[in-house]
C-alpha cells in the first residue's frame, strides 16, 4: 500500500474522498469503518444519534469488501463508505423499531435502498434515531431516548431524521439516510449545519420503508457537502449521472424566487440574515433574484397536518392497538380520527387548500428557475421548549419548524437544504432551502454546489 496522501483523520473526510482513497488502495475499508466505529463510541453518549450499532456485522462487511478489492473487483462508487439508516428502512437481520416500542420485528429483506447502498460498496454500521414512527420534529418522541445537536447538546438535532443529521455533525458517518414527509430530512440537515435532500417524489424507492403519510413520504440523502449529496443520490435513485450534477456548479443566467410568504417576520432575524446574505451572494454569482408570491404557502402548515393527519390513520391504527404507542402518536391518531368524523369534512377543505398551493407555487416557478426560502424559521431549539403538538385542535401549536419544508412535500416538489452560515442570535447553523420543478434534482444540487463553492456557510 502507498503512503497516505491523506493528513486529516479518516472521519473528518467525505465519502467521496474515502471511496476514491480505497479503491486508490490507500486505505483498507476496515480502517475506514474501524475509524469510524471509533468515533461513534467516543461521540454517542452524548449525541446519541444512533438506536443500534453492529460493529462485527460493519468490519465483517469491511474484510469481504477488502478481500474482493484484492482479486481485482470495482467496488463501487461508495467503495468501502460508512452509512447509517433511519431506523424506519429496513435492513435485513436487524430489528425496524420506528422509534417505537410497537415496533421491533426484524427485517427478512433489506430495503431497496439499503440493496443499493451495499451493491455500491457501502457499509451500512447503524441505525439512526428517529422521532416514534417519524411524527415529530426533534427527535425527542423517541421511545429510545432523544437525540441532542452536536453543536450544542442542549438543543434539537431536528426531525424526524434527527439521528441522520446529528450522526454526520459529529462525524460518525459521512453519509446518512432519512425520510422526509414534511421536511424531516431537511429540517435537521439546517439544524446540524449538513445537506439534506427530499427528491422528486418517486425518484428513490419507498419498498421497505415503514410509511408514515403515503403520498408524501420520501427517501432523501444525506451528508455534510453536496458532491457527497448528489454521490448518494446517485445511488440510491439509479441515476449515476447526479453524481456529475456539481462538477459545473455555474448560476450565471439563473432566476431565482423568493416567496414573500416565506421570507416573513415569522422568522428570527439571525435567520432572515442569512437568507439575505444568501440571496446577495446568488446576485455576485451572476443570478437574477427576485420576488414571488404564493399566498397559500404562509397557511401550508395546518394544510399539511391535516391531510397528514388524515391519512395516517389506516398506518396508524394497528399500532395504537398495541397500547405501546407514545403520546405523540396518540394524539395525532385521535385528531386524525376526529377529522374523519366531522362534517362538513376538514379534510376536504385541506385538500383544496392544497391545490389552490399547488396552482400557486407552480405559477411561482412558471417564471423562475427555482424558489429560495429558508429551511426552516429559526435554528434548532432547545429541547425543553421545542413545540410538540400538546393541543392539534390548534395545527399551528404542533412542530412549527416545519412551516417552509412542508410547501414542498404538499406539492410534490424537489428540495435541498444547504448550510448558509450561523445566526448571530445563537450562533447556531441556518440552511437555505432551494425548491424546483419536479426532475430538476441536478439543479437544485449545481445552485446548492455553486452556494457552497463561493462559501455561503462561512460569510
Amino acid at each position: 500500500m502507498s503512503p497516505p496522501t491523506y493528513a486529516a483523520p479518516l472521519t473528518d473526510l467525505g465519502a467521496t474522498r474515502l471511496a476514491a482513497l480505497v479503491t486508490a488502495r490507500e486505505v483498507s475499508v476496515v480502517e475506514v469503518v474501524q475509524a469510524h466505529l471509533d468515533r461513534i463510541a467516543a461521540t454517542e453518549p452524548t449525541v446519541r444519534a444512533l438506536v443500534h450499532v453492529d460493529g462485527a456485522d460493519a468490519l465483517d462487511r469491511a474484510r469481504r469488501l477488502d478481500v474482493r478489492r484484492a482479486e481485482g473487483a470495482d467496488l463501487g462508487p461508495l467503495a468501502g463508505v460508512p452509512v447509517v439508516v433511519k431506523d424506519n428502512v429496513d435492513v435485513r437481520g436487524q430489528q425496524t423499531t420506528c422509534g417505537s416500542k410497537a415496533f421491533g420485528a426484524a427485517a427478512r429483506v433489506d430495503a431497496e435502498v439499503v440493496h443499493r447502498l451495499r451493491a455500491a460498496g457501502a457499509v451500512v454500521v447503524g441505525r439512526s434515531n428517529m422521532d416514534e414512527l417519524a411524527m415529530g420534529a426533534s427527535t425527542q418522541t423517541s421511545a429510545y431516548g432523544r437525540t441532542h445537536n452536536p453543536h450544542d447538546p442542549r438543543r434539537s438535532a431536528g426531525g424526524s431524521s434527527g439521528g441522520s443529521a446529528a450522526a454526520l455533525a459529529a462525524h460518525q458517518v459521512p453519509l446518512s439516510i432519512g425520510t422526509d414527509t414534511g421536511g424531516s430530512v431537511r429540517e435537521p440537515a439546517s439544524q446540524c449545519g449538513v445537506v439534506g435532500m427530499a427528491p422528486t417524489p418517486g425518484l428513490v424507492p419507498m419498498r421497505g420503508v415503514v410509511p408514515f403519510a403515503p403520498g408524501l413520504d420520501r427517501v432523501g440523502p444525506l451528508a455534510r457537502t453536496v458532491e457527497d449529496t448528489a454521490l448518494l443520490l446517485s445511488v440510491i435513485g439509479g441515476r449515476p449521472g447526479l453524481a456529475a450534477a456539481t462538477a459545473d456548479p455555474d448560476v450565471r443566467g439563473l432566476r431565482v424566487g423568493v416567496p414573500a410568504e416565506l421570507r416573513t417576520s415569522r422568522n428570527e432575524v439571525g435567520v432572515l440574515a442569512r437568507l439575505d446574505a444568501t440571496v446577495e451572494l446568488l446576485r455576485e454569482l451572476g443570478a437574477e433574484v427576485v420576488t414571488v408570491s404564493a399566498p397559500a404557502a404562509g397557511r401550508a402548515l395546518a394544510t399539511y397536518l391535516t391531510v397528514t393527519s388524515a391519512a395516517s390513520v389506516p398506518v396508524l391504527a394497528p399500532y395504537v392497538r398495541t397500547g405501546l404507542a407514545g403520546a405523540e402518536v396518540e394524539r395525532r391518531y385521535a385528531w386524525g380520527l376526529e377529522l374523519l368524523r366531522e362534517i362538513p369534512s376538514p379534510l376536504e377543505v385541506a385538500q383544496v387548500a392544497r391545490e389552490i398551493l399547488a396552482g400557486q407555487v407552480t405559477e411561482a416557478l412558471d417564471g423562475c428557475d427555482l424558489l429560495l426560502s429558508p429551511t426552516m424559521p429559526t435554528t434548532a431549539p432547545l429541547l425543553e421548549g421545542h413545540a410538540s403538538a400538546e393541543d392539534l385542535a390548534d395545527p399551528m401549536a404542533a412542530p412549527y419548524t416545519d412551516c417552509w419544508t412542508v410547501v414542498a412535500n404538499l406539492v410534490g416538489l424537489p428540495a435541498v437544504s444547504v448550510p448558509s452560515g450561523r445566526s448571530a442570535d445563537d450562533g447556531m447553523p441556518v440552511g437555505t432551502m432551494l425548491m424546483g420543478r419536479p426532475r430538476t434534482d441536478h439543479l437544485l444540487l449545481r445552485v446548492a454546489a455553486a452556494l457552497e463553492a463561493a462559501g455561503a456557510d462561512r460569510r
